[in-house]
């Protein structure tokens, strides 16, 4: 492993202590832990190597941007924006107190890194498909990235933006499915049976398959070429990831973390809870 995917996968072993610290100190009687946990490393790959930014000036147009569609993971953004510098650790630890910018579902807030309001499931592909759109036409080079759930593809919406991009070759979009194989209600083939890879070729998309939590593999995966058209990768990952109670366990879907469940994961992921 490189040197700088080496620092990205202690970045993502940080974001993962956020997650489960931040998941037991907040207020509220659950939180969606395990959707963070499954996409922690794309996002680490993401907002460590991929994307075009300056924490600094978080705001600016010249930029890539990354639209999170499944907002109930919302915390995994937020952990993963303090990571990186574009938000404080203070922040962070406002999640879901009474006036609190972070909330359940993220609101948008650019000066957070937070560029879109979501909730309402796969309304943020046609949000990101629109801003590349745009981008396009008006001769920008950035990139736009989004990340759906497999559970998430259920929705219509899905696929009337996904006719929409290929038919007008929006190769500077890229979506990520973050296909974990569980949602609220169960396993993702027993609540809809849906053959992704076959659906997004089928849709025009240049399509890749790769581990969700091989780092290299990931990097690989987001530098492979458009061909002209949009791109999407879909991640095989494990819900819960890097919390053993949590794996494959639709209970920490939406759920509460004890003082003995919070030491407990934090042992497991080496300890430490600093930004």
């Amino acid at each position: 492993m490189t040197p700088k995917l080496s620092e990205t996968e202690n970045a993502a072993r940080r974001i993962r202590q956020q997650i489960v610290s931040v998941a037991h100190h907040a207020p509220s009687d659950g939180v969606h832990i395990s959707p963070a946990l499954s996409m922690v490393d794309i996002l680490s790959v993401l907002y460590g190597v991929v994307m075009r930014y300056d924490a600094k000036d978080i705001t600016s147009a010249h930029r890539d941007v990354f639209i999170l569609s499944k907002g109930h993971a919302a915390l995994g953004l937020y952990a993963t924006l303090c990571e990186f510098g574009i938000m404080t650790l203070e922040q962070l630890n406002t999640f879901e107190l009474n006036g609190s910018v972070l909330q359940v579902h993220p609101t948008k807030h650019p000066e957070y890194g937070i560029d879109f309001s979501g909730g309402s499931l796969a309304q943020g592909l046609s949000f990101a498909t629109g801003l590349a759109l745009g981008r396009r036409l008006k001769g920008e080079t950035w990139h736009t990235y989004a990340l759906v759930g497999d559970g998430e593809c259920n929705e219509g919406a899905i696929w009337e933006c996904a006719f929409m991009a290929a038919h007008h070759n929006v190769d500077n979009l890229t979506l990520i499915v973050d296909r974990n194989g569980l949602q609220s209600d169960g396993h993702t083939a027993d609540v809809m049976r849906m053959d992704l890879e076959a659906l997004w070729r089928a849709c025009h998309w240049e399509t890749i398959v790769c581990d969700g939590h091989d780092l290299q593999a990931l990097t690989k995966a987001f530098a492979m070429p458009h061909n002209g058209k949009p791109k999407v990768i879909i991640a095989d990952t494990v819900k819960g990831k890097g919390v053993s109670m949590m794996e494959n366990n639709k209970e920490f879907h939406r759920n509460r973390i004890s003082a003995q469940q919070l030491s407990d994961a934090l042992a497991e992921l080496n300890g430490g809870t600093s930004c």
